[in-house]
């Protein structure tokens, strides 16, 4: 099983530094992959650990130069809050700052209120059949703009539409989310199926809808990879539980090596650890020990 790390981009108290710190750690010490989070705009009942957080998009195109091997992933960007269109270009100039290694975890999103705050009230009805849509779009821009591409929500003639991405076909696609649409969405054309704080259970029973999608359009089947929120040792998990929707992995090393060792059962190929924590320092600590007394054993 493989390993990769959230980014303290939040909660309040997170700092450019002790991003950069966390990339370096994880690349240092075997995590293969760092990822970043995205939300704009929260209501504040509602805002929970997102009430400040960094734009995600910008964290990894200026870490992009400052890490060499692991991989650079949004988990997960909520698509139909922005701009298709804007949004392939952004892409695709961050695979080429990223030197193709990025990848793309993305989302139809859950609140209501962001979207109208953001002025995409309307699009949330239809979130998800927009997102799939936006997601062809992006795959129509990065390997053949000079057509034309006839949708419901965007009608292109042939584009002038360049630099491509540094990865031929573009980043691969995680899709987020647990329910029924996600699930089917992940089959269908996703890289990986990247559900959060989900139970080895869960992951086990989504994966055969996951794959059922995947076998009935004749592709691979995705990857699992869930983001799980987690804790060496004993403290306070609440920010943890906030952000990770109460399935949080905590303990000493062997009771984390048993559940992870559910999870690997269950069929995931990665794991995205979130530490929980805005400190950079502390994030490196949490890290290291997972690090040297756990991810040896996995």
């Amino acid at each position: 099983m493989r390993f990769g790390v959230a980014l303290p981009t939040y909660p309040a108290g997170a700092t450019v530094e002790g991003v950069v710190e966390v990339a370096r750690a994880a690349e240092r010490l075997g995590f293969v992959s760092a990822w970043t989070t995205d939300h704009v705009v929260m209501p504040p009942d509602q805002a929970g650990p997102y009430r400040e957080i960094l734009e995600p998009l910008m964290v990894l195109a200026y870490l992009a130069p400052l890490v060499e091997r692991i991989t650079l992933g949004i988990s997960v960007v909520v698509v139909p809050q922005r701009n298709g269109i804007v949004l392939a270009k952004e892409l695709a100039t961050l695979d080429i700052l990223c030197r193709g290694r990025l990848v793309v975890g993305v989302g139809a999103g859950w609140n209501q209120q962001e979207f109208e705050m953001l002025g995409y009230g309307r699009r949330f009805r239809h979130r998800g059949v927009e997102l799939d849509e936006t997601v062809g779009v992006w795959q129509h821009l990065w390997t053949h703009p000079d057509q034309a591409f006839e949708g419901r929500f965007y009608h292109l003639p042939p584009v002038a539409f360049g630099p491509l991405p540094a990865r031929v076909g573009g980043p691969p696609i995680w899709v987020g989310g647990s329910s029924p649409a996600a699930l089917r969405r992940a089959g269908r054309y996703g890289a990986a199926w990247h559900p959060v704080g989900i139970t080895p259970e869960g992951l086990e029973e989504g994966a055969r809808v996951v794959r059922a999608a995947a076998e009935e359009v004749g592709r691979p089947l995705p990857a699992l990879a869930p983001r799980l929120p987690m804790r060496l040792g004993g403290g306070d998990a609440g920010q943890m539980l906030a952000s990770g929707r109460g399935n949080v992995l905590q303990g000493e090393p062997d009771q984390l090596v048993e559940r992870l060792r559910a999870y690997e059962r269950a069929g995931a190929d990665e794991i995205v650890c979130g530490f929980g924590l805005a400190d950079g320092a502390a994030t490196v600590e949490q890290m290291e020990r997972f690090a040297a007394e756990v991810m040896p054993q996995m």
